[in-house]
C-alpha cells in the first residue's frame, strides 16, 4: 500500500506543481553557489544564465525547476545512501559501490584470496543519514498524507538499523532496504522528469542556450535561494 501511495505522489509531481504551489514555496534572495567552484561547462552556464537571466527568472518554469531540484537531491541522497543497485543473492559485494547494502556484504580483496568482512556499523551510518535526508523533504503537494507516510518510511528504515545492530541475518535487511529505494526511486525519477519538461517549457518560448542555462544553473547548484 505505501508503494501505491508513493506512486500516486510520483505522478502527481511528473505532472507538475501547479502554479498555486509555485507561488507557495516561490524562490527569492541571491544567487549563492554551493561548496566548490563552479569550473568548465558551470562557468559557460553561468555566462550564459546572466545573459538570459532577466526572462528566465520571470518564467514559471524556473521558478518550478528550482524547488524541484532542491527535492530531488534529498531523496537521490537517500537513495545513494541505501544503495542504487538492488540487492542480489551474491556471496561478495563490490569493492567500489556504496550505500548500506553493499557495506553488508563481505568483499573480496584485489590482492590473493583475502575478504573484508562486512561493515554493519558503515551500514547503520548510511541508513541514518538516508533518513535525515527523507526527514528533510518538502510536502510539496501539500497532500494530507504525506507527514504519515513520510514517517512510515522513516521508521522502516529505523527498524532495519535496529536489527542491523541487533546483528540479525544481513539477507533479508538487504532485501527490505532494496524494497525501500524502488519506492525512493519513483519519487527521484518523478522530479527528474518534470524538471526535464520544465526545461522544454523554457526552450519552447526563450530557445535552447536559455533552456541549457536554466538547467544547468539548477543542476550544477549556482540557483536561487529562499531568503532566511
Amino acid at each position: 500500500m505505501a508503494a501505491t501511495y508513493w506512486q500516486m505522489v510520483a505522478e502527481k509531481i511528473a505532472k507538475g506543481l501547479g502554479p498555486k504551489t509555485i507561488g507557495r514555496l516561490g524562490t527569492g534572495g541571491r544567487f549563492l553557489a554551493r561548496a566548490g567552484g563552479v569550473i568548465g561547462v558551470g562557468l559557460l552556464a553561468y555566462e550564459l544564465f546572466r545573459s538570459y537571466k532577466d526572462n528566465i527568472e520571470g518564467e514559471p518554469a524556473y521558478r518550478e525547476m528550482d524547488i524541484l531540484q532542491q527535492e530531488l537531491e534529498k531523496w537521490g541522497s537517500a537513495v545513494s545512501c541505501i544503495g542504487r543497485k538492488p540487492y542480489t543473492e551474491e556471496e561478495y559485494g563490490a569493492l567500489d559501490e556504496g550505500g548500506a547494502i553493499n557495506a553488508l556484504h563481505k568483499k573480496m580483496l584485489l590482492k590473493g584470496n583475502e575478504t573484508k568482512p562486512a561493515d554493519p556499523e558503515e551500514a547503520a551510518r548510511l541508513i541514518e543519514w538516508a533518513i535525515g535526508y527523507i526527514g528533510e523533504t518538502e510536502n510539496l503537494l501539500d497532500d494530507e498524507e504525506f507527514d504519515a507516510k513520510r514517517s512510515d518510511l522513516i521508521e522502516r528504515l529505523e527498524k532495519l538499523r535496529r536489527k542491523i545492530a541487533a546483528h540479525d541475518p544481513y539477507p533479508p535487511i538487504q532485501k527490505e532496504l532494496s524494497e525501500i529505494v524502488a519506492v525512493l526511486k519513483l519519487i527521484e525519477s518523478a522530479y527528474g522528469s518534470r524538471i526535464y519538461d520544465c526545461s522544454r517549457e523554457i526552450q519552447k518560448k526563450q530557445g535552447s542556450n536559455a533552456a541549457w542555462a536554466a538547467l544547468s544553473m539548477v543542476t550544477i547548484g549556482l540557483v536561487k535561494k529562499p531568503n532566511d
